[in-house]
């Protein structure tokens, strides 16, 4: 992968060409100028993503001009990262460089491998913060489209979350099965809590890491600190100051793990992996589980101290079973969100499919629900989901659900012994052979359901090897 290019505005010849050299051996391409007009022409030409550039040039001041080249970046939408560079310790000037848009500010002579770090620093921290712009726009957008009327249980939970959102410091634990929505909530506790909502949310599965690597993400890490680390990293905890760490799956954590986040909380200070310098945060930490933690201090495998550190809050969310007011303006947000995705016509539920949906127990409550409903979407051809598009899967499936009025029929396909889910090829068979068995095995009036014509359906019957018997 290419690097960014670099440009180097100054009048010493001798740190030009050493400059140039040291970042080229990185694999930074380098052009280099001796004056601020030849620096400026250089820079509209090139469009460099980092400027050297230094504060005592022969025909313009460095300070002049770098205001000069951010206002022609900013018209082309561009925001380069500028650091200056002078040969004198003058604190004054670099408050006004770094107020005026300058990423950092260097005092020479530089020792050269000091350069090469603040260049990689630099493009790593604009890594990052175009990183966690681009995920806080997908939190926005996901809370932006979760406006229904909640039941009374989640009402509870909205409480409870905007009651900790006015004590920002405060840690909270999410309790809640698999497929509740415990992100969300985290996510709801960020952006309600105003004093940290412009600030990273930043998350972390620590069940899906091993031990060695989760601590590194977390803690980051100095270079040196293990073969593969040839320049510093920041973790998690530095990249989420003054805003929100969603620890997701606590209860998986090694007990060593746990002695370090102990005293993360405790101190809301650490050492990256590697470090001697402690560095301070100010972070609010969100923990979830799916599991009873307080059994697990039982069993051993949870250390009591950390458990009373992460319950300051307590937010229980309810499985879907005991909200089923919620069942069916989620399905309906679903049905929009996944038709409107697959460009195609589909305004709403049949009254049978509400039924199946209403009375499912959800074992995997609402990432099940989603699950359901996307893909009602892609076996659906008309504009009304009906009941045989209601496909449940895995545990859940038993054939039937009780309706207010006697016994509706669903479709259900179990997953493969491993719980893999089905493949879009398996769910097409199936709803072709439910299909048959609904026409009583009338091949034009199954084509006439699916919207396709008569020998399309006859290919995916001897595609898909669908036994003659189901059509007789």
């Amino acid at each position: 992968m290419t690097k960014p290019a670099v440009l180097v505005i100054d009048d010493e010849k001798s740190f030009r060409l050493v400059a140039e050299e040291a970042l080229s051996r990185e694999g930074y391409p380098v052009r280099t100028a001796a004056t601020g007009a030849a620096g400026l022409q250089a820079f509209q030409h090139d469009e460099p993503e980092v400027v050297i550039l230094d504060r005592n040039l022969p025909d313009v001041d460095g300070v002049q001009l770098l205001e000069r080249l951010r206002r022609d970046a900013a018209e082309r939408g561009g925001d380069p990262i500028i650091i200056m560079a002078t040969a004198y310790a003058d604190v004054e000037s670099a408050v006004t460089a770094l107020k005026l848009g300058a990423h950092d500010y260097l005092t020479k002579p530089l020792q050269l491998p000091e350069l090469v770090v603040t260049v990689q620093k630099a493009l790593e921290n604009r890594r990052l913060k175009n990183q966690l712009q681009a995920l806080k726009g997908q939190k926005e957008k996901s809370l932006a489209e979760f406006h229904y009327p909640p039941s009374k249980a989640m009402q509870s939970v909205f409480e409870m979350i905007d009651k900790v959102a006015t004590s920002p410091s405060t840690t909270v634990l999410i309790q809640g099965e698999s497929g509740t929505g415990k992100e969300f909530c985290a996510t709801l506790i960020h952006q309600r809590t105003q004093s940290r909502a412009d600030e990273p949310f930043i998350e972390i599965n620590c069940a899906s890491l091993p031990e060695q690597l989760l601590e590194s993400e977390l803690f980051g890490y100095e270079r040196g600190a293990f073969t593969d680390a040839k320049a510093s990293k920041r973790g998690l905890f530095e990249a989420a100051d003054r805003g929100t760490l969603f620890l997701d799956e606590i209860g998986e954590l090694t007990p060593s793990t746990q002695a370090k986040l102990l005293k993360v909380l405790e101190t809301m200070s650490f050492r990256r992996l590697g470090g001697t310098r402690d560095h301070k945060v100010d972070v609010r930490v969100v923990a979830a589980t799916n599991k009873d933690l307080l059994h697990e201090v039982q069993a051993g495998k949870f250390r009591l101290d950390l458990y009373h550190r992460l319950d300051v809050f307590h937010v229980r969310l309810p499985p879907l079973r005991e909200r089923r007011e919620d069942i069916l303006p989620l399905a309906r947000f679903f049905l929009e969100k996944f038709a409107l995705r697959a460009g195609k016509p589909i305004k709403r539920l049949s009254p049978q499919a509400e039924q199946i949906l209403y009375r499912y127990s959800y074992p995997g409550n609402v990432r099940e629900l989603r699950n359901l409903i996307e893909r009602a979407v892609i076996l659906e051809t008309g504009e009304e989901v009906d009941a045989g598009s209601i496909v449940i899967t895995g545990a859940g499936a038993s054939g039937r659900a009780e309706t207010g009025g006697g016994a509706a029929h669903f479709f259900a396909i179990d997953a493969s012994p491993e719980g893999t889910p089905p493949t879009l090829e398996a769910l097409e068979r199936a709803y072709i052979i439910r299909l048959l068995d609904h026409a009583g095995g009338n091949r034009t009036q199954v084509a006439r359901l699916l919207g396709v014509s008569y020998p399309t359906v006859a290919k995916k019957i001897a595609d898909y090897q669908i036994p003659m018997e189901r059509k007789s």
